[in-house]
């Protein structure tokens, strides 16, 4: 591996610094408040205590009845066949005051507050009905717990509810249970997008004999909103020093993370490194030992971070994979780490180089029985962007790793959950 390549974990690690450097600051990320229905997808650096008990009350945890005696006596209940009077019903919502009395019972429904002095709730199935008599019936087996939910055993007012998180459905209800209606979020960072080359034309246009359509830009904005951050499309710039730093210097002046695909490399109309170093954009690294990816470069002028991106797709989406993302989830306050899985091979996977950390675009094979695996598919270059409509993950190849056998296994950094 040659010495001016650095390591992926490397370059990771430098770049979440970055983002985390920038959310500390409050440069580039401060706060607001969302009502909770606008909630879902963004990043709660803070964590939030719950504001009551839960339950608030005593409740049953099943349809059935509320016994104002021991749980010791329902052995002795239903051994005796004791006849109970049903004396009233409480039914979800409903706040009741007075107690069963000791020969009679509540109906009570699944979490509905419990009368004071409830011993045991005699579920609905462990009970019989006495002939001719609508109002009384008898245990006919015995109950091994009271079926009650008690005040604060699910949590304590004052105890985290939820930690800092990326809020998903499930924290969007735990929330509403709390009662919270305002959701204090970190605010979403804008980056700037921009797509170099002269053969670029936008989805839409006319092709001509040497041009193809800008895939990278609404790529990159998607995942980029994906990933819980703003999108601003800068456009198509053509390969000329003069349009490339008038429109970074716009990006620059308007976006906390401006990100560029192709121009990073060493061809003769590769201007962007040149470019951002102009601009005052201090270069942290360029060039990293990653397959696809090597020509990345990464740089930062005050708080704002700049990604120069591979121009072939599967590149650009590989590095927002491993890189972008991430440093936009620590601009947030909350490092994502992605989901990888350690998967035997369905089939040999081999490649020729073996200088750099290789992302290997694999499916998932589920079913027969036996474990999941991964099944190498067929790839032929970084330009090959269609590899990922069957593309479930990423298997990921060490350096001096040539070939593993089928069966082994390999860490697969998950695309889709």
């Amino acid at each position: 591996m040659s010495d001016e390549l650095l390591h992926p974990d490397e370059a990771l690690e430098l770049v979440l610094r970055a983002g985390r450097d920038a959310f500390v600051s409050g440069d580039a990320t401060d706060f607001e408040k969302v009502p909770l229905a606008a909630a879902l997808g963004r990043h709660m650096p803070r964590p939030i205590a719950a504001t009551m008990d839960q339950p608030p009350f005593d409740k049953s945890a099943m349809d059935g009845f509320a016994v104002g005696l021991p749980l010791a006596e329902s052995n002795i209940a239903a051994a005796e066949r004791r006849v109970w009077e049903v004396a009233g019903t409480v039914a979800a919502g409903t706040a009741i005051d007075r107690s069963p009395g000791p020969g009679s019972l509540l109906r009570v429904m699944t979490g509905a507050p419990l009368p004071p002095g409830t011993g045991f709730v005699q579920r609905v199935e462990y009970t019989a009905p006495v002939e001719g008599r609508e109002d009384a019936l008898t245990f006919d087996r015995p109950e091994t717990s009271d079926n009650i939910i008690r005040r604060g055993e699910n949590l304590r007012a004052g105890a985290t509810l939820l930690g800092p998180r990326r809020l998903g459905p499930a924290d969007i209800g735990i929330l509403a249970s709390s009662g919270v209606a305002l959701v204090e979020v970190a605010r979403r960072p804008l980056v700037g997008v921009l797509s170099t080359g002269d053969e670029l034309v936008p989805a839409g246009g006319i092709l001509g004999p040497a041009s193809i359509y800008d895939s990278n830009g609404p790529q990159l904005a998607a995942q980029i909103r994906d990933a819980g951050a703003g999108a601003q499309l800068y456009g198509i710039v053509r390969d000329e020093e003069t349009a490339l730093r008038t429109a970074l210097e716009r990006a620059l002046s308007e976006c906390d993370v401006v990100v560029l695909s192709g121009g990073v490399s060493m061809g003769d109309f590769d201007y962007v490194p040149a470019t951002l170093e102009a601009l005052g954009v201090r270069r942290v690294f360029h060039k990293i030992a990653m397959r696809p990816g090597k020509p990345t470069w990464f740089g930062l002028r005050g708080s704002t971070a700049v990604f120069g991106l591979p121009g072939n797709p599967l590149s650009t989406f590989v590095n927002f994979q491993v890189l972008l993302g991430p440093h936009l989830g620590a601009r947030m306050g909350v490092e994502s780490r992605p989901l990888v899985l350690s998967l035997p091979l369905g089939a040999e996977l081999s490649r020729k180089g073996v200088d750099r950390v290789e992302f290997l675009p694999v499916r998932l094979e589920r079913g027969g029985g036996g474990p999941t695996v991964a099944i190498p598919l067929e790839y032929r270059g970084s330009s090959m962007l269609s590899v990922l409509a069957e593309a479930e993950g990423l298997a990921r190849l060490e350096i001096g790793v040539g070939l593993v056998p089928k069966g082994d296994k390999v860490d697969v950094r998950l695309l889709r959950t």
